[in-house]
């Protein structure tokens, strides 16, 4: 076990791949983290929590008995996520009782499951009242969970405005998002998680990184106890206006073919990768911003890999950050038990 926290994210629907990419909750590996994260169940605008089918309150029961092989794990389930729950947690985050109501159905539906705790995943509190409102759910959560003996963390984005000193005094540890800096947004190519900054990069580039985001949330009042470093088992990738080129801020056209398992233009998981950029032979390294890219004809990638996962874990041993969070052991080289960057971050940490 590692002796920092390390939170490693499980996507239920990983189960539902095909071939080689079907991550069930019996492929997942207990004694390589610290904290377990079944993503995602969602909320109504009223605060309730959205039931999920047999299969999955089986995999959620199952998921949390992965503590009898580890008694040390804490397992937690992740509300929110990054498809439709913005507006519901609008919703309820500015009414007092439907925020009242949301912490008692999250400490029940943590007991009915037996979930430790639970991570709130808001993607994202953009208004001025949203992040206002954000700090009075949180301390809802808090006043209810803390009562019970449950853990809440919440995961964050980088490079957007939160009122860090109010979150910070009601969450045992911020999940810290620190991947997507670029993307298939972008109309050039960019990397997925740079510990730092590259000298190509304009002004406002330079604080898309792993470390400036850290800087800014410690700047902003975050203990570093409390500050989970985000790492990516997935790439993103583009495809580029024309064949060959290489580096970042190369044109490029949109998004990178999907993947034969996760099915997502614009993004491979770690071990699609490894098949499409047969990156053994084909890997570059940026000295400067510490990761690795592949390039096979107009498609571009870059990704996470051994080497700069274990810089990442140097990073949050140097600065004496809280640990490290990984989003998803399901994209990464799972099958079989290895795990590999999980396991780099478990040696590392």
């Amino acid at each position: 076990m590692p002796n920092k926290p390390v939170f490693g994210f499980y996507g239920g629907w990983a189960t539902y791949r095909s071939g080689k990419g079907r991550c069930s909750v019996d492929d997942i590996n207990p004694h390589l983290c610290t904290h377990l994260i079944y993503a995602f169940v969602a909320l109504d605008h009223s605060g309730n929590i959205l039931q999920k089918d047999d299969t999955e309150q089986n995999a959620m029961r199952q998921f949390n008995e992965l503590r009898k092989s580890n008694h040390s794990l804490k397992t937690l389930v992740s509300v929110g996520g990054a498809v439709g729950c913005g507006s519901a947690f609008s919703s309820v985050a500015a009414n007092s009782q439907y925020r009242s109501n949301f912490a008692r159905n999250v400490r029940s539906f943590c007991e009915s499951y037996g979930f430790n705790g639970v991570d709130i995943d808001w993607e994202f509190p953009e208004s001025s009242s949203d992040r206002s409102n954000f700090v009075q759910l949180l301390s809802a959560l808090a006043s209810e969970l803390r009562n019970h003996g449950l853990i809440l963390t919440t995961s964050v984005g980088v490079n957007r405005a939160y009122d860090i000193v109010g979150i910070v005094r009601h969450v045992d540890y911020i999940l810290l998002m620190s991947y997507d800096y670029n993307g298939s947004w972008d109309n050039y190519t960019g990397h997925n998680a740079p510990l730092s900054w590259g000298s190509v990069e304009t002004d406002y580039q330079r604080r898309l990184n792993v470390e400036a985001s850290v800087n800014d949330w410690i700047r902003g009042g975050a203990p570093k106890s409390k500050l989970i470093v985000g790492l990516a088992a997935y790439g993103r990738t583009f495809t580029m206006s024309s064949s060959g080129s290489i580096g970042t801020r190369a044109s490029a056209r949109g998004a990178g073919r999907a993947g034969p398992y996760t099915q997502q233009p614009g993004t491979l998981a770690y071990y699609e990768v490894k098949d499409a950029f047969n990156i053994s032979g084909g890997q570059i390294w940026d000295d400067e911003q510490h990761v690795p890219y592949a390039v096979s004809g107009d498609q571009w990638v870059s990704y996470d890999d051994v080497q700069s996962i274990r810089m990442k874990c140097d990073f949050i041993k140097r600065e004496g950050l809280g640990g490290a969070m990984i989003w998803s052991i399901d994209q990464d080289e799972f099958q079989g038990g290895k795990f590999t960057l999980l396991r780099t971050v478990a040696d590392c940490l």
